[in-house]
């Protein structure tokens, strides 16, 4: 049976893997079976080292965190606190925090769906935590009322807090129908002030009103989470930041308090995409003072530079040229340049960039970009090579 598991593994074609299956005589209950299986393994290999060995359900793994988030988490508070002893991780799912925390610390980890509970307990087998990780099969809602709880979680140093992003009617990135809802932290705090929230990196940020630190991170170049730090896991005790982090170089940069006024301009030598977290978190302007760069419109998030600059919090491209929204001067434009294999970037006007290829066709052996965006206050395309 593994050979067989390997062997679907490698195949990315779903109807290919069903064949392999019903040409072993497999029913239908079966080749579900090994699929969900086989699925589940391929996207668990994204988060877990150890993903051949543990076992997933398909939300379960959705909401799970990978080993790098969850590391990085771990050793954030940990340099926020100093000494961490033991801990509480509240809605534990299968297992990717509490086993990033059981590696450095005791764990105290509560769900209450049986059947997560068991795969998180043998997610945690799988990496030898046993001594290091408590659990206990409940609600956190009952359980905070509990005395027996409260006196198990006393002495925590910190609480994690990973509620379930899902509704009645399915995903949501509204807290206000998180299960159990955010609200919950006021009473988490009796416990401990000291807590990370891991909310939804589709939820608008405005919309969060704690007193707490906001934190958007990405991984590889793209937004994976939102965290909420509480108590003495803020930068700051008496005010609360924006802040935004890729991994997996761990680049932080928080948001000023101060209004900055930067300037526009038309693209320079070179075009500047800031990484999605520090987008989704605000800090474009930010990002141009540090740098030295100009806007291109201030409800955009391109920056422009004649200087250049290598950063990962920032992909670069170079400008060969801006043109009106004019498909026969773009393609004109392409062919002067050479450029070939054409890419596609739309920000701030409406281009159906699914169809975009059949208008505009480029000619030549070099790659190129075309991005559709609003200049100052002007709708045009500029046209890029990629500068590695």
């Amino acid at each position: 049976m593994e050979e067989l598991f390997n062997k679907l593994m490698k195949i990315r074609d779903v109807n290919k893997r069903r064949s392999v299956l019903e040409n072993k005589g497999m029913n239908e209950d079966e080749i579900e079976e090994i699929l969900n299986i086989v699925h589940l393994q391929i996207k668990g290999k994204l988060k877990f080292p150890r993903a051949k060995l543990m076992k997933f359900s398909r939300e379960g793994l959705a909401q799970a965190s990978s080993k790098y988030l969850a590391e990085y988490r771990t050793w954030k508070i940990r340099d926020k606190l100093g000494e961490v002893t033991n801990c509480l991780d509240v809605c534990c799912g299968i297992g990717g925090d509490s086993i990033a925390m059981a590696t450095r610390w005791k764990v105290v980890a509560v769900e209450k769906d049986k059947d997560i509970i068991d795969m998180a307990k043998h997610n945690i087998r799988v990496y030898n935590l046993e001594r290091n990780i408590d659990f206990v099969e409940g609600d956190i809602n009952e359980l905070i009322e509990n005395k027996t709880f409260i006196d198990k979680v006393r002495n925590a140093d910190c609480i994690f807090f990973d509620p379930s992003r899902r509704s009645e009617e399915g995903r949501t990135v509204k807290i206000e129908e998180y299960r159990p809802p955010l609200s919950l932290v006021e009473k988490l705090q009796l416990i401990s002030p000291n807590i990370c929230v891991k909310i939804s990196p589709g939820t608008d940020l405005n919309r969060i009103k704690y007193d707490c630190d906001i934190e958007v991170v990405s991984y590889k170049g793209e937004v994976k989470e939102v965290m909420l730090w509480f108590g003495n896991l803020k930068e700051k005790s008496d005010v609360n930041q924006i802040m935004a982090t890729k991994l997996p170089e761990k680049n932080t940069l928080i948001k000023s308090k101060s209004k900055l006024d930067i300037l526009q301009s038309s693209p320079k030598t070179y075009l500047y995409e800031p990484d999605p977290a520090f987008i989704k978190a605000h800090l474009i302007e930010d990002l141009a003072k540090d740098y030295g760069l100009n806007l291109i419109n201030k409800k955009i998030a391109y920056l422009t530079g004649n200087e250049k600059i290598k950063t990962p919090l920032l992909n670069r491209y170079l400008v060969k040229g801006v043109v009106n929204l004019d498909f026969k001067e773009i393609n004109t434009m392409l062919f002067e340049l050479n450029i070939g294999r054409v890419d596609f970037k739309a920000r701030g006007v409406k281009i159906d960039l699914r169809n975009i290829h059949k208008k505009i066709h480029g000619k030549g052996k070099n790659a190129g970009l075309v991005i559709f965006t609003k200049i100052t206050e002007k709708n045009q395309a500029i046209i890029c090579m990629y500068d590695r």
